[in-house]
């Protein structure tokens, strides 16, 4: 440590604003600006309001934050927004409950388990696929979030909960997307911030009456029956009603948003790259010969797999925060206890140095010999080290039954003079995105 330097002495990013600091970047075009920050070093400092952030920008110290020096930083700004609504569950807590809450949480993530669900996954998108008609105008963005909240639905809930307990749910999902715009903010909390609060009431409620209910009863396949039955191997205790519905309402944060857009960005990507879509219908046509896929095919779906990650490297989560927790150097500087730092899955995964070409859609630089040289920490769509997204087993398995089921049919094509952007919240999406959907060549579809 002889050779650290404080955390003050970091560079700070140019066109910060007195009070604002780096709001307005952050509010204009974040995206872009965070992929500026690496012009300024692998640490730069940027300011939300008055608050000093360390960015970091390069694998190496990505990886150190989340992976070597782990214990040692909290969740950030964003997590304390969200705990407010979502109370501690595996998104927003931290240290030894956080791990025990892992250990308890994992075994609804087991691979046997998420492969009865994907059997409902694929059926789910060829009931909706069935219903699409050659050249109607689609929303696929609206058809693709319907989709995966009814699969996410099913999987969490056997038998499916009352109508007035999924309305209230689905109402509340919306406070997810208020949570990054107030911890980039650079005013301190307002009242409008205690009222979204109060508004958490109603799906609160419903939930532990609905966890009231199943507590006790046999395991019904569901996520939540496992939630319930999950036994600590060291204490031997079981999760609380409030700790039950604390995961439940993070799994509803957690499970539907980022899966959702992945989707929504591979329709519009395959739209793009006709030749990309041709590969992909000619992988479907072998791969399934005219069948439903099931959880047995996401391991020979071997271009499916490199398309959606090619998805997830140019859509990813933008941004990620973490709070010191104790004393830590990070690529010499010292951090302090309190120290915030930030680090742009979305930048990292655009960096030219790792990514020749970076802009441009190619799942071909996920073959094996290409990727070999990418350093560990250059890839985060779901997260690394002890937040590792718990659910990524589950996400891949989605994502693949639904691509691979309504691309063996369709081929969708964008609506004329429809320009597509980037709508930047917690995640990523497209802005509406206009389609109609056109029969596979024949042979392609069933």
């Amino acid at each position: 440590m002889t050779d650290s330097r404080s955390a003050a002495s970091v560079r700070t990013a140019p066109h910060r604003i007195p009070l604002l600091g780096h709001a307005m970047s952050l509010r204009r075009d974040p995206l872009e600006f965070m992929r500026s920050l690496r012009d300024h070093g692998d640490m730069t400092r940027i300011f939300v309001g008055t608050r000093p952030v360390h960015v970091v920008n390069s694998p190496e110290l990505v990886r150190r934050v989340l992976v070597v020096e782990a214990r040692k930083f909290d969740k950030g700004a964003m997590f304390d927004e969200l705990r407010a609504h979502i109370g501690n569950g595996l998104v927003t807590s931290s240290g030894d409950f956080h791990r025990r809450q892992r250990r308890l949480a994992q075994p609804a993530y087991h691979p046997e388990r998420i492969s009865r669900y994907a059997d409902h996954m694929s059926s789910r998108a060829d009931q909706m696929s069935r219903s699409w008609r050659p050249g109607s105008t689609l929303d696929i963005g609206r058809e693709v979030d319907r989709l995966v909240r009814a699969n996410f639905f099913d999987a969490l809930f056997e038998p499916a909960p009352p109508p007035e307990t999924m309305a209230a749910i689905e109402q509340w999902l919306s406070v997810k997307h208020r949570a990054m715009r107030r911890a980039l903010s650079p005013l301190p909390p307002s009242a409008a911030r205690v009222l979204a609060r109060r508004s958490d009431d109603e799906p609160h409620g419903r939930l532990r009456h609905l966890i009231a209910q199943r507590r006790g009863l046999a395991d019904s396949g569901d996520l939540m029956s496992m939630l319930l039955l999950a036994r600590d191997p060291r204490t031997g205790e079981h999760m609380s009603d409030a700790e039950v519905c604390d995961e439940l309402l993070t799994l509803f944060v957690a499970g539907i948003g980022t899966v959702s857009a992945a989707l929504s960005w591979t329709c519009h990507e395959l739209a793009r790259h006709p030749t990309v879509d041709e590969r992909l219908g000619t992988e479907l046509r072998s791969v399934l010969a005219g069948r439903l896929p099931t959880a047995a095919d996401v391991a020979e779906l071997h271009y499916t797999r490199r398309v959606l990650q090619e998805v997830l490297r140019l859509h990813p989560v933008w941004l990620l925060m973490r709070r010191v927790v104790a004393p830590v150097e990070v690529g010499g500087v010292e951090l302090a206890p309190g120290d915030e730092v930030f680090f742009s899955p979305h930048a990292l995964h655009r960096d030219p140095v790792l990514y020749p070409e970076p802009d441009r859609f190619d799942p071909d630089r996920w073959r094996e010999e290409r990727r070999a040289g990418l350093p560990r920490g250059a890839f985060l769509p779901f997260g690394a080290g002890n937040r590792l997204c718990v659910g990524e087993g589950f996400a891949w398995t989605e994502m693949t039954m639904v691509v691979a089921t309504i691309m063996a049919r369709w081929q969708l094509v964008p609506a004329r003079r429809h320009k597509v952007r980037a709508r930047v919240g917690t995640v990523v999406r497209p802005t509406t995105l206009v389609m109609y959907p056109v029969p596979r060549p024949r042979g392609a579809a069933r």
